[in-house]
């Protein structure tokens, strides 16, 4: 058993000698077009496609929000290019998560300039415990008389 397997790697190392010490190589079957037809032999390295990319220039800010439901006084954190759009898409039902405890009411908003810090923000604040997320709604950060 030992000399046909011996035998059998001789002749594996022979037909395909990048297989060495059992590394693996994709072998696929080239069109003519490539290579001259020459049957199977190791992909060839694709190049990767040259993309622009286009800068916006516009400074957008992004929000994050608190809004507070009348029914059972919970809390829902989230962000926003346009809050009280978003406060209206709450309301509507939009939402699946805010539709069982409509109506909702807006009482923190925060300004953040770019979507990444938003983000970052939002996680947090849903970090936040009960007795801080009224402190935050009190606190000079937020912005929501100024909407």
């Amino acid at each position: 058993m030992d000399k046909t397997f011996a035998q059998f790697r001789k002749l594996r190392l022979y037909l395909q000698p990048n297989l060495v010490n059992g590394s693996v190589v994709q072998l696929v079957r080239m069109p003519p077009c490539h290579g001259g037809g020459r049957g199977f032999e190791s992909r060839p390295v694709r190049k990767k496609p040259y993309i622009v990319r286009l800068f916006c220039f516009c400074n957008m800010p992004y929000y994050v929000y608190i809004i507070q439901s009348e029914t059972d006084a919970s809390y829902y954190k989230g962000f926003s290019e346009h809050p009280l759009t978003r406060l209206q898409q709450h309301n509507n039902g939009d939402s699946r998560y805010t539709t069982a405890k409509r109506p909702w009411q807006l009482v923190y908003v925060e300004e953040l300039p770019t979507k990444r810090e938003a983000l970052i923000r939002e996680s947090a604040l849903k970090k936040y415990s009960r007795t801080q997320i009224q402190n935050l709604v009190l606190s000079s950060k937020n912005i929501k008389n100024k909407l």
